[in-house]
């Protein structure tokens, strides 16, 4: 592990309290590794290192993905804060660093993090890394499954990209595990700000074979009158 990784580490370990892990196993059902540190914790070590980093996006990747891939969460999100000082010189070629960090992470927290701040920056530049996240659908991890939609939350909430989104979702709108359809309800819901009436007539094609819970997540921010939801 690089020494400014080693020493990151050290400081979460320092801050974590037992009683902060009791407290923020209860926000994940799945088994999680935590210092117990608040977030404000993790941002604070953040800050105090990133003078080290923000100059070097090399340096910084070697240090994020120490901390990307070392199992724990207050480790997985000091190394996307450390990334997302270098936003603008991200480029799709570090899509395939990002690709090999991913089944690292370990829960909806540091995957939303990640995907959402970091990965999209890459599939920005190039749209036609959108092929690849559709393969992630096809993954047996979850959560390459659920980042297969939430990377691209931020860009549907603009407005752009619907037939990408579309067509990574349709990809998930079976999918038999919650965190997934989470995901997928997420991209479809910020989708729908700009293209309600597309985004009602996509749900009315999958009401039949689709959950509940989906069309719930998806049609939060539509009209009234355009939410879909299972019949009863």
């Amino acid at each position: 592990m690089h020494e400014i990784a080693e020493a990151i580490r050290s400081e979460l370990s320092h801050l974590g309290t037992s009683e902060g892990v009791e407290k923020t196993k209860r926000y994940f059902r799945e088994p999680i590794r935590t210092y117990g540190c608040t977030s404000a914790d993790a941002k604070t070590v953040a800050s105090r290192f990133l003078p080290l980093t923000r100059k070097n996006l090399d340096l910084t990747l070697i240090v994020a993905g120490d901390l990307m891939t070392g199992g724990v969460m207050e480790e997985n999100w000091v190394g996307s804060s450390l990334i997302a000082k270098h936003k603008s010189r991200i480029r799709p070629e570090h899509f395939e660093i990002f690709d090999k960090w991913i089944d690292s992470l370990s829960n909806w927290a540091s995957i939303d993090t990640f995907t959402t701040d970091i990965v999209v920056e890459a599939v920005k530049r190039d749209p036609q890394l959108v092929d690849r996240l559709i393969r992630w659908t096809q993954s047996p991890n979850r959560w390459r499954r659920r980042a297969s939609a939430v990377t691209l939350v931020r860009i549907a909430r603009r407005g752009d990209m619907l037939e990408e989104a579309f067509a990574i979702t349709d990809k998930l709108m079976e999918d038999p595990d919650d965190m997934v359809q989470k995901g997928a309800g997420w991209l479809l819901k910020e989708a729908s700000k700009n293209h309600p009436q597309e985004v009602h007539d996509y749900l009315i094609r999958w009401k039949p074979k689709t959950t509940g819970l989906v069309l719930r997540y998806a049609s939060e921010k539509l009209p009234q009158e355009l939410k879909v939801y299972k019949s009863r």
